[in-house]
């Protein structure tokens, strides 16, 4: 699935080929923020082009990039596990070149527009404690604190659950 939202903008989903670029993402992406990730640099280095490759098989869970002029600057995932409707979205990042050009909104807006039509109910996400810009983010397109709270092990960051409710918001 392809969306040209602007003239040379493109959100595109990523195959199995583009593992190796999944993987280059997610490394910028925790090298720039490594609080607002779940993973660490270790822990995504590690992971073998055949797990990458086995995320993007077109029967999972899609991860789509944005693109502009053939540069690539945002990611963003979204999860929906076979036993229910509510889908997660993850792996959400901007290059720091393209912030504030509203890039986060059309990554997010595309990953809801994927779960309405994935069936989904609910989305939901982890936000972390005092990254006042990614919720308020999540803010603008419907996304609630649900109350629920999780302390990471390893670094003893607060992440935060929200949700948006696809069948109140009327997608």
């Amino acid at each position: 699935m392809t969306t040209r939202d602007r003239m040379n903008d493109v959100i595109r989903r990523l195959t199995p080929t583009d593992a190796s670029l999944l993987r280059e993402l997610r490394l910028m992406a925790i090298s720039d923020a490594p609080e607002a990730f779940g993973s660490t640099i270790q822990e995504t280095a590690e992971r073998s082009i055949e797990i990458w490759q086995h995320m993007l098989h077109p029967e999972g869970n899609p991860f789509f990039i944005f693109e502009v002029e053939n540069v690539i600057g945002g990611l963003i995932g979204g999860l929906l596990p076979s036993e229910n409707s509510v889908a997660q979205l993850v792996s959400m990042w901007v290059s720091p070149q393209l912030r504030g050009r509203r890039v986060s909104d059309e990554l997010v807006e595309h990953v809801i527009n994927w779960a309405v039509e994935a069936g989904a109910c609910r989305i939901t996400l982890q936000c972390t404690e005092g990254n006042v810009f990614a919720e308020r983010l999540y803010a603008r397109h419907g996304f609630n604190r649900t109350g629920e709270i999780e302390v990471r092990e390893r670094d003893n960051t607060v992440e935060f659950e929200m949700v948006l409710d696809l069948n109140a918001s009327g997608r």
